[in-house]
């Protein structure tokens, strides 16, 4: 870790941080560092700076969207308006976005009306990751996935 890179807020071999937040790792650590290159005003570097004690991992991931502009003055404000959350795996994502939607219960529910074994219906994961991948920026880093909606 470079000196330009602050301390993660807790030691980087624990699971997570409190508050459900994504482990800073070292995928975390080289977005900073890469970021913080490629600027030359001091200002934009300390808004980074500011972004990444604010929000560790998350905000880390939001660097490496191809969209973001590392030197807009407001890029706190665009790192919150597009955040959704941080999961562990994309499985548990996939799930709360099916959750969200209604479809898990409203599938469960035909099921149990109709009598239809639970081994009889499987969900086609690829299909549902691709409107996934359509409606949200996703980030794999430190072996977490951060969400953004586009």
């Amino acid at each position: 870790m470079s000196p330009e890179t602050p301390p993660p807020a807790q030691p980087e071999n624990e699971p997570s941080r409190p508050g459900g937040q994504a482990p800073f790792g070292p995928e975390a650590a080289a977005s900073a560092e890469r970021s913080l290159s490629t600027l030359r005003d001091p200002d934009d570097g300390l808004r980074i700076l500011h972004g990444i004690e604010e929000a560790g991992a998350s905000f880390a991931a939001y660097l490496l969207l191809p969209d973001t502009n590392l030197a807009a003055t407001d890029i706190l404000e665009g790192f919150y308006n597009s955040y959704a959350d941080a999961w562990e795996t994309f499985a548990e994502f996939r799930h709360d976005v099916l959750e969200g939607l209604g479809w898990l219960q409203a599938l469960e529910k035909v099921m149990s009306e109709q009598g239809i074994p639970d081994d009889h219906l499987t969900w086609n994961h690829a299909a549902v990751d691709q409107n996934i991948l359509n409606t949200y920026d996703v980030v794999h880093l430190d072996g977490w996935w951060h969400v953004f909606n586009k």
